[in-house]
Order: structure tokens, then sequence, then C-alpha cells
């Protein structure tokens, strides 16, 4: 085990180098190999240049692998005696650096067969010597064998990368829904609580002259707004916040907290009737916080965009569905209520995450009506 861990850490610190600085020492080492060794054959001084075009292309392997391992084999022809064994040694790595790099992998494949095959018809090595096995058998196995630990690595390379794009993809869709997410939260927390601190502002503004008790009542309501307002968003970014191991356990709203929305919207004047059908079920918390946002985003928009007319509440559960409508009357226009939309486009997104849909439109009779659908099988707990 401990031999395992110090050559993966020796390998870890390897691949940290600059890979021209691997390929300078490598190419010290084979060549101080092959040097060794062609003192100990014998040989004539002036071969020993023939044996550097084993070793020094190598410096080139990543950029020019066929051309590096075609140099290579030139140096062992021009050698003209049996090769020596470090020069083997480095001309193999040169096949093996080709099928790792090389763009053109049939290529790559055809030249050790290309060679194998010089060697069987012209018969070069007889000259010098007869081995036991044929040395295009040897150059064959040898080759080919290489070339298919090359390209196995080269497999693993690509797979690697790969995966790493994929990571790098899956985190960032990651990011970007969570930032969507975020922003609905914000949205809907700060829309719904402005909202209401609009219409009470305003209404005190008009009362503080001649009803300074009932002015006084609708300041109060624009304080609670704002700090339920500010609580809200305390847990939000409580959750969001890694500091934070409380904050994550306090808990979103749901279908139980209706009434207390309800309420504080009649606080304000606004007429809101809340009704409920069906058997209650247990509902997977991001389900049941994505109910209660739509329907605190469509009280918002009666709100802002009907004057407060009455409105209708509707919480169904049926048919292993839970079915939510948002009814409005006609109410006066609120031409200084302005909005891009982006309160219907995050309710869609919020209930197609669980299989729903949304319906929303003006009603025929006047008024408008937000239908949601959300199916309970996909978010029972």
């Amino acid at each position: 085990m401990e031999v395992t861990a110090t050559v993966r850490r020796v390998w870890g610190r390897l691949r940290a180098l600059d890979p021209r600085l691997v390929d300078v020492l490598i190419v010290i080492v084979l060549t101080g190999a092959v040097v060794v060794e062609f003192t100990q054959s014998g040989k004539p001084p002036y071969r020993a240049s023939a044996l550097l075009l084993n070793t020094v292309p190598l410096l080139w392997r990543r950029r020019f692998p066929i051309a590096t391992y075609v140099i290579q084999n030139a140096g062992l022809f021009l050698w003209l005696a049996p090769p020596l064994i470090t020069s083997l040694v480095a001309v193999f790595f040169g096949c093996y650096s080709m099928s790792l790099y090389s763009r053109h992998r049939a290529v790559s494949l055809a030249i050790p067969l290309a060679q194998a095959a010089l060697l069987a018809v012209v018969g070069i090595p007889r000259a010098f010597y007869t081995p036991a096995i044929p040395a295009w058998l040897a150059e064959l196995t040898a080759g080919v064998g290489v070339w298919l630990a090359g390209d196995a690595v080269r497999g693993l390379q690509e797979r690697s990368r790969r995966l790493e794009r994929e990571r790098e993809l899956v985190t960032q869709v990651a990011i970007a829904e969570e930032q969507a997410r975020i922003a609905r939260e914000l949205h809907d927390i700060v829309a719904h609580s402005v909202s209401i601190m609009v219409v009470q502002a305003g209404a005190a503004r008009r009362l503080i002259a001649g009803s300074p008790e009932r002015a006084a009542e609708a300041l109060q309501t624009v304080e609670e707004s704002g700090r339920a307002a500010l609580t809200e968003l305390r847990q939000l970014l409580g959750v969001l916040s890694e500091e934070s191991a409380e904050a994550s356990l306090v808990p979103q709203p749901g279908l139980a907290q209706l009434d207390v929305l309800v309420e504080r919207l009649r606080q304000t004047g606004f007429a809101v009737d809340l009704a409920r059908e069906g058997t209650p079920r247990p509902l997977q918390p991001g389900l049941e916080l994505a109910a209660y946002r739509v329907i605190q985003e469509a009280l918002t928009n009666a709100l802002k965009h009907a004057g407060g007319a009455p409105t209708r509440v509707q919480v169904r559960f049926a048919d292993g569905w839970l079915d939510l409508e948002v009814r409005n009357a006609r109410g006066p226009a609120a031409p200084e209520a302005e909005g891009a939309g982006r309160g219907l486009v995050g309710m869609r997104q919020r209930v197609a995450v669980y299989g729903g849909d949304v319906e929303a439109g003006p009603l025929p009779e006047g008024g408008f009506a937000v239908r949601a659908r959300l199916p309970l099988g996909n978010g029972e707990g």
C-alpha cells in the first residue's frame, strides 16, 4: 500500500511538471543510456550520430509524433548493425507517443505494420545476424503492442477530459438553476411584501389628515409586511450561507401558512376568500413551497393590477392532483403597476419542475384567473 501511494504521489508530481521539461528529461536519460551502451559496444565513433536520431527527436514527440517516429526508425537503419537495447526502448517510446498524440490514428497504426513488412521483405537484419525469432515478427509484436498501449492511454485521457467537461457542464447547469431559484424566491418575497406596503402607504397618505387612527393602522400593516419580508429574506440568505447551519433548518412556507398570508392581505382591506377541498396529503417540501408561491404571486398580481378586487383562492386535493385556483373579479385599473411578466414565468417554471402546468388569463365575465395543477405522485413525502 505504501509503495502504491508513493508511486501515485510521484506520478502526480510528474504530471504537474511542464510537458517540455518532462520531454527534455526523457531525452537526457535515454541519450545517456544509449551513450553508455554505445561505449561498451566497441563500434566506431561516427556511428554515434545515428543513435542520436533515436533519442533527440523525442523533444518533438507531442507536436510531430509521426515525424518523430519515422526519424527514429531512420536512425535504426543508418546504424547498419543490430540495434542497441536502449535505442529500441527509445524507438518504442516514440511509437507509444505516436499512438497517444497523433491526430491520424490509422496512419500511426499503419507505420509499425509497414515497418514489420519492410523487415520481412527486405531482410536487412539477416545481413548482420539471424535471431531465433524473425526481426519482422519481433517488430510487429512489439510495435503494435506499444501502439495499443498508447491508444489505451489516449482513450483514458479522452474519457477523463470528457468526464471533466460533463462535470463542468453539470456544475454550470446547477449554478444557473440555483440562480434562477434564488431570483424566483427574491421576486416572490419582495414583490408580495412591497405590493402590500405600497397599497397601505397610499391609503395612509390619503387618511392621515381626516382619519389618523386608520392611517396608523395602515402604517402598522406596512411595518408588519416589511418585517415579514425581512424575515423571509434572512431565511433565504441563511440557507445559502454555509456559515449558518441553523438557518438551513428553518421551514419554508407551505400550504399551512396560507391562512396567515390571507389574513395579512385582509388587514389591508383586500377581500380574499380561502377555500379548501379534499383530503390534504403530505407533500414534498419543494412542491409545497411551489404551491404556496404560486398562490402568493397570484394574490400579489390581483392586489397590484386589480386594485384589490374580491378574490377567491381554492385549494383542492383530488384524483392524485393538487389543483390551485386564484380568481379575482373585475377591479379598478392600476396603470401605475408595472411588471415584466416575471411572476407568471416564475410560476410556470416552479410548477413545471414537478410535472404540472399553469394557466393564466382573463375571465369572460371580467377579472382574471390563475390555475395550477401539480401531480401528487411526484411530490408525496
